[in-house]
């Protein structure tokens, strides 16, 4: 992609000066490599300067360029995936994007993910944590219909508070946790 048409993908989208100077500050490989993922996905701005923070960071990080992060299998498959409409290959995209740029507070979202799993509530109750981690709460969610319903669920959630992993996915998110050491 030139220098014209990534003004011209940005002035149709009405992107913002700092941004269109920013990405046209790149190396013409790393800018080119963004403007084909960009105009093919129709990325907004605000979409398109989290995407280039993180890759930035991702890149400086790993002594690796851009081009390089969006020419991976995992980008290209999302990008072309036909099962996905535009918004969801955007979303899912950005969070691989994001994986990479923060590996430790992806590891941590996963672990407390698996234990929320290993928790086996039922369906009812939902159980999730804000992205990023943020806030260090943990948001449970649960419908009743009846009295009766409402106390099956409170216990079925004591019991769940009552064993091993809640403390765990407690100190997860407050960043306390510490592994066993295996014997």
């Amino acid at each position: 992609m030139s220098e014209s048409e990534i003004r011209a993908y940005a002035q149709g989208r009405g992107f913002h000066d700092q941004t269109l100077t920013r990405w046209l500050g790149w190396e013409r490989t790393d800018r080119d490599a963004l403007g084909e993922l960009a105009s093919g996905l129709k990325i907004g701005e605000n979409h398109l300067r989290d995407m280039m923070d993180w890759l930035e960071d991702t890149a400086s990080r790993d002594h690796a360029k851009i081009s390089q992060i969006l020419a991976t299998k995992a980008i290209s498959d999302l990008s072309t995936d036909p099962r996905l409409g535009r918004a969801d290959k955007v979303k899912r995209i950005k969070e691989h994007l994001r994986r990479l740029r923060f590996p430790r507070l992806a590891q941590t979202e996963d672990e407390i993910r698996t234990r929320i799993q290993s928790l086996k509530l039922h369906p009812e109750i939902r159980v999730s944590v804000p992205p990023g981690l943020e806030g260090g709460r943990l948001h449970v969610e649960f419908t009743a219909t009846s009295a009766t319903e409402l106390l099956t669920i409170a216990g079925k959630l004591r019991a769940a508070a009552e064993t091993s992993l809640a403390p765990e996915i407690f100190e997860l998110l407050a960043g306390t946790h510490r592994e066993k050491e295996r014997e």
